[in-house]
């Protein structure tokens, strides 16, 4: 059985360790560390008490953005992601945002897939926005109406 609970600043290493393993473009434990905050929302998924994955949502307003999601290599594949996506979907109704917007790389095919099957849509997209191996890449701008 999972469980959904906040995360705390005491954690970034964890999950600085898990984000390391599965992006390789991962996030500096001092961003992890810039997104605590008041405006900010974080919440990890526990498998038997182990950390499986997380997410960090920032609420300004009627507006929420999903900053980041992510799955340990090792527990992806098992719907762990899509627990974390409607647990923030549920978040931003909570805080009564009329619209939650992300943005994903456009090679992450899966990660498209998952956020259009949960009523997000495409709104645009930002050209040579992440560095890759070839590169660079486009960002595809998402949003989903609450």
């Amino acid at each position: 059985m999972t469980e959904i609970r906040p995360l705390e600043p005491k954690q970034i290493a964890e999950l600085y360790l898990i984000e390391q393993a599965a992006n390789p473009y991962p996030w500096s434990e001092k961003v992890f560390a810039s997104c605590f905050g008041e405006r900010y929302f974080s919440f990890g998924i526990y498998l038997q008490g182990q950390l499986q994955g997380f997410y960090f949502g920032q609420h300004i307003a009627v507006e929420a953005q999903l900053f980041n999601i992510c799955v340990r290599v090792d527990a992806q594949g098992r719907g762990l992601g899509a627990q974390l996506l409607q647990h923030f979907i549920a978040q931003c109704q909570q805080r009564q945002v009329l619209d939650a917007w992300l943005e994903v790389r456009e090679s992450a095919k899966h990660a498209i897939q998952l956020y259009q099957k949960y009523g997000f849509i495409e709104t645009g997209r930002r050209a040579n926005y992440y560095v890759n191996a070839a590169g660079r890449e486009a960002a595809v701008l998402m949003a989903l109406p609450l």
